[in-house]
C-alpha cells in the first residue's frame, strides 16, 4: 500500500493463481512476495475470480488491483454485474434504492443532491465479497472520503467482455 498500484488483465477460471501471480510478479516487490501471507491473499483472490466465473458462467474474468481509488461521486456502473473486495482501508460506500434520488443521479448533481438520507449509508468491511449489478437498477455506490485519502487496496472483476470493449475504445 504504499506505492501506487494498478494491474489489470484476465484470470481464468482454470488457472487462477498462476494468472494472477503473473499479473502481480514484476509489480509487488519481492520482499512483500515472500512473506507467508502473500501466497494465502494470491489463493484468495483466486478463488474470488473463480467463484465469479461461476457465477457469470464464462470462464475467465476481467481483473483488476489498484491502490488508488477515485470514485468520489456516486454512480451506477454500466456493467451487468461487477465484483469488489477490498482487502486494505475503507470499503466501498453503497446506497439502498431508497435513499437516493435517482432524477438527480442522472441530472449529475452533485452528491449531496443525489443522498436523501445520509443514515442509510453502507459500507462494506475489508475482505467483503460484494457482487452487484450495474445499469439502471444497479447499487449506487462510491469511493469512501476516507479511501479516497488514506492507502487502500481494491480487487475490481468483470465480465471479460468488458474488458475487451475499453480495450477496443
Amino acid at each position: 500500500m504504499s506505492f501506487p498500484l494498478k494491474l489489470i488483465g484476465q484470470v481464468s477460471k482454470n488457472k487462477s493463481i498462476l494468472d494472477i501471480q503473473n499479473i502481480l510478479k514484476n509489480n509487488i516487490p519481492k520482499k512483500v512476495q515472500n512473506i507467508p501471507f502473500y501466497q494465502l491473499w494470491i489463493s484468495d483472490m483466486a478463488q474470488v475470480c473463480e467463484i465469479f466465473c461461476k457465477t457469470l458462467k464464462t470462464h475467465e474474468v476481467g481483473f483488476c488491483l489498484a491502490t488508488n481509488r477515485g470514485c468520489r461521486r456516486y454512480h451506477i456502473d454500466k456493467v451487468p454485474m461487477r465484483l469488489l473486495v477490498t482487502y486494505a482501508g475503507k470499503g466501498t460506500e453503497w446506497i439502498p434504492h431508497e435513499a437516493f434520488d435517482y432524477k438527480n443521479l442522472v441530472k449529475g448533481s452533485e452528491n449531496k443532491k443525489i443522498l436523501k438520507d445520509p443514515s442509510k449509508r453502507k459500507f462494506l468491511n475489508i475482505w467483503d465479497v460484494a457482487i452487484f449489478n450495474g445499469g439502471p437498477r444497479g447499487l449506487l455506490h462510491r469511493t469512501p472520503d476516507k479511501a479516497l485519502n488514506e492507502p487502500s487496496v481494491l480487487m475490481r472483476l468483470d465480465h471479460p467482455s468488458f474488458w475487451k470493449n475499453i480495450n477496443n475504445n
